[in-house]
C-alpha cells in the first residue's frame, strides 16, 4: 500500500473515532431580570449559530453544582468576585470562567421615591419599611453582599427577606405603584431601578462593593465538545446601555425570550 493511501486510511479512522461535536447546548439561569434576559440572548445567539438550546431555571447553588458535575454547560448568571464567593470555593476548580459578560454591577438598598430616608445609614432606628428588606433567594449575589453591608452599617434591627425571583418583583411592584414604605435590595442594570419609581439610598460609607459584574461559567470539556459555541459564548458582552435596552424590550410582561428575538433584529452584528 503505498504512503499516499495509508495516509488516507488514517485520517479516516481519526475521523471516524473522533467525537461529533455537540450540538445541543444546556444553560442555567437565575431567575432574577438581568439572568433571565441575557440567558435568552446568548439562547438566540446560539441557536443563530446553529445549535438547538435550552434554558433551564435553577437556584444559584444549582448553577454551580451542575455545571461542575457535567450536568450542564453554561450560565451567564453567576456574580464575581464576592457574590458567588462560597460557591466558587468549592466548584471553581472544576469549571472554566469565560470573564465578564456585562459591566461593574451597582448595588445597594432602594426605596421609593417619595420616602424620606436618602442615606443607608438613616435607616438606623428608624424602622422604616417595618424593620425589613425586600430580597431574592438565598445564595443570589445581592443576598450574600446586602448582608455583609447591613453589618457594617449596624442595622442589626433589619430582616432581609428572602423569595422567589417572582415574588420580589411583585413586591417591587407593588411598592412602587402604592409608594408603601419599603426597603429593597436591588441591583443595576436591573428593571427594578430601570423607572423613576424608586430611589437609591447612599451608600456613603461605601460597604456595598462597586467591582461585581455577571461571568459566563462553562463546564469542564466543552471548549473540546463544542468548540464554536464556546466562542459564540465568549464574545457575549454587553455595555449597561444594550443590557437596558434588552431589559426595555421585555416589557410590563417580562417576557425575555421574545426581548431578545427584537433585541437581534435590532442589533444583527453578533455582540462583541
Amino acid at each position: 500500500m503505498s504512503k499516499h493511501w495509508l495516509s488516507v486510511l488514517l485520517a479516516a479512522l481519526l475521523l471516524a473515532c473522533s467525537p461529533a461535536e455537540q450540538k445541543h447546548i444546556r444553560l442555567l439561569s437565575g431567575d432574577w431580570d438581568l439572568a433571565l434576559a441575557t440567558s435568552q440572548l446568548a439562547r438566540a445567539e446560539l441557536e443563530r449559530a446553529g445549535y438547538a438550546v435550552t434554558v433551564e431555571v435553577v437556584s444559584p447553588g444549582q448553577i454551580w453544582a451542575r455545571l461542575a458535575a457535567g450536568e450542564a454547560d453554561a450560565s451567564l448568571s453567576p456574580w464575581l468576585p464576592d457574590g458567588s464567593r462560597a460557591h466558587a470555593t468549592r466548584f471553581f476548580d472544576r469549571l472554566h470562567d469565560l470573564g465578564p459578560n456585562g459591566p461593574p454591577l451597582r448595588l445597594g438598598l432602594a426605596v421609593p421615591a417619595s420616602a424620606e430616608p436618602s442615606r443607608v445609614d438613616e435607616l438606623s432606628g428608624s424602622g422604616y419599611g417595618d424593620n425589613k428588606i425586600v430580597g431574592m433567594m438565598p445564595g443570589h449575589g445581592i443576598m450574600v453582599l446586602a448582608e455583609q453591608a447591613l453589618a457594617r452599617y449596624r442595622l442589626d434591627e433589619y430582616q432581609l427577606l428572602s423569595g422567589s425571583g417572582e415574588a420580589y418583583r411583585h413586591l417591587v411592584d407593588t411598592a412602587i405603584e402604592q409608594q408603601l414604605p419599603v426597603v429593597i435590595a436591588a441591583w443595576s442594570p436591573g428593571s427594578v431601578m430601570a423607572g423613576e419609581g424608586l430611589k437609591w439610598l447612599a451608600d456613603e460609607a461605601g460597604h456595598f462593593p462597586r467591582s461585581e459584574r455577571p461571568h459566563t461559567l462553562i463546564r469542564r470539556g466543552l471548549e473540546e465538545q463544542a468548540p464554536a459555541a464556546v466562542e459564540v459564548l465568549r464574545r457575549l458582552r454587553w455595555s449597561e446601555a444594550q443590557l437596558n435596552e434588552l431589559l426595555a424590550l421585555a416589557g410590563p410582561e417580562r417576557n425575555y425570550a421574545l426581548a431578545a428575538n427584537k433585541w437581534l433584529r435590532l442589533n444583527p452584528v453578533p455582540a462583541d
